[in-house]
């Protein structure tokens, strides 16, 4: 379990219908990417895309589009990458939220939650991977990792301001690490690659190219639920109080920027 302490209560996060302990010790349950939804509790639901890594590695790019295919090979035979897969993080994080928070800055979303980012660390549950050419990062993905799952959760990428030929670079060092993270996750043991939401709402550009873009690597979408499940009274109280406020702050960003502001989080690119 994931136990994040916020300002007014304790939370904990459950992922993809793990059971929760016998005393969680805390105010309000989350249960991430349930099958189901839970009665009577806030319920969200959550569409998302995943592939299933069960098949051998020649099966799963078979599913992959035909110029996905090309860029991700063109990347590994000409464009001299190399990938770190960091199963213990620790020391990584700074490293990784100084990237992404760059990238987060240029696109006008929120920066990287290191609160919960490093109690997904603390739990054993984070994963991060990389993409260098040389000592240059181009690309870093960030995953939660639960019952045979992986989730992304960040992705960021260093190209804007960039010429033409160093932002495709980049659009192939991503892709070619979305792969090598699949290969390594069915390495060791993972079952699903789940890609971090997909947009039902694609009425913007940028919506419908995260969604074209996770698409050309096949999979399947499912739909599951977040559900969240006060424990106390202190969690019962908290819970309208913290929808409130969530609500007030973001008609103030409406308000102040104009539009609202992508999440940047979930759906993750």
């Amino acid at each position: 379990m994931i136990r994040i302490n916020a300002r007014g209560a304790v939370y904990g996060e459950i992922w993809y219908d793990e059971d929760p302990p016998g005393d969680p010790g805390v105010d309000i349950l989350l249960y991430r990417l349930h099958a189901a939804p839970i009665p009577r509790v806030r319920t969200k639901p959550f569409l998302s895309l995943t592939v299933n890594l069960d098949f051998n590695a020649d099966e799963i790019m078979g599913q992959f589009g035909k110029d996905c295919r090309y860029k991700i090979r063109r990347a590994d035979t000409k464009d001299g990458l190399r990938m770190e897969f960091i199963t213990e993080p620790a020391s990584r994080l700074q490293e990784f939220c100084r990237f992404y928070d760059a990238f987060a800055q240029q696109k006008g979303v929120q920066p990287a939650d290191t609160k919960w980012l490093a109690a997904a660390c603390k739990a054993g549950q984070l994963v991060f991977t990389a993409a260098f050419q040389g000592e240059e990062a181009l690309v870093w993905h960030e995953y939660l990792t639960c019952r045979k799952s992986a989730q992304l959760q960040y992705t960021g990428s260093h190209f804007r301001n960039m010429g033409n030929d160093h932002r495709a670079l980049v659009g192939r060092a991503n892709r070619w690490l979305h792969w090598q993270d699949m290969v390594r996750f069915k390495e060791i043991g993972m079952k699903r690659y789940d890609w971090g939401g997909l947009f039902e709402d694609e009425s913007t550009p940028e919506r419908a190219g995260i969604n074209r873009f996770k698409k050309e690597f096949g999979g399947t979408q499912e739909r599951t639920y977040d559900c969240t499940v006060p424990l106390t009274l202190r969690g019962r109280i908290y819970l309208p109080l913290r929808e409130a406020l969530d609500q007030l702050r973001g008609a103030y960003r409406r308000l102040s920027t104009g539009k609202a502001r992508f999440d940047s989080k979930q759906p993750a690119f």
